[in-house]
């Protein structure tokens, strides 16, 4: 009797070899950071010296002041993974220095990790405007748009400027949510600048893509000074 009752025992799975199947077919990743073991003691100060070049090349005085300091250390412990977070999202008044951080977050990336720097894993950052991504989608430009879904490292400039929604076909689609969709499901590095604030999103793009943006970004406000 207890032979037989032993023999209607289901079997049980193999818990840490299904486990170890799953990590195989979906491994943990990570979105792109600056490599810490190299140079995390000094990505401030370099991404200071990128930001202060970019102000300068846009025919602007640099200001060494309290808040350019914290907005260059938060940036910078961002790019060396001090968050999980795939994006990050610089919003502010026009003209304070937003567009100019994300490029000189470019500039940095591009230098360390393009031609002119040592490392045999080439990549550089692209950078497209909001408004354009509008165009590319209502052109029903499918090659740009996957290139924008895919791509490594991207940059977004003036969300906000674009319309909501564009017609392809007939069809209503909004070229900015699809991306960041497919960007959040493959935790890919996406830099967002705007005018709009963190309580703008809800309004223009709903409630489903304004907590992706909770769950995508960290918000870092520029309420300083105008340099125009």
């Amino acid at each position: 009797m207890e032979d037989k009752q032993e023999q209607q025992q289901p079997r049980r799975v193999d818990l840490q070899r299904f486990g170890a199947i799953l990590q195989q077919r979906r491994p943990v990743t990570r979105r792109f950071s600056i490599d810490a073991n190299h140079y995390a003691a000094d990505v401030p100060e370099m991404l200071k010296l990128c930001y202060k070049a970019e102000v300068e090349r846009r025919g602007r005085t640099f200001q060494d002041d309290e808040a350019t300091n914290q907005h260059v250390a938060k940036v910078a412990k961002w790019l060396v993974g001090g968050s999980w977070k795939p994006g990050l999202f610089l919003y502010g008044a026009p003209g304070n220095g937003k567009s100019t951080m994300a490029s000189a977050a470019r500039q940095l990336i591009n230098m360390l990790y393009g031609n002119e720097y040592r490392y045999e894993d080439r990549k550089g950052v692209y950078c497209v405007s909001a408004l354009e991504l509008a165009s590319v989608a209502k052109e029903d430009n499918k090659q740009r748009m996957q290139i924008f879904k895919t791509t490594e490292l991207l940059h977004i400039d003036d969300v906000g400027t674009e319309p909501a929604s564009v017609k392809v076909w007939g069809n209503e689609v909004s070229p900015l949510v699809e991306i960041l969709y497919s960007r959040y499901d493959r935790l890919l590095y996406t830099v967002i600048t705007s005018n709009l604030s963190d309580e703008d999103i809800l309004p223009r793009y709903g409630v489903r893509i304004a907590d992706r943006f909770r769950e995508m970004f960290d918000f870092l406000s520029f309420d300083n000074k105008s340099y125009r």
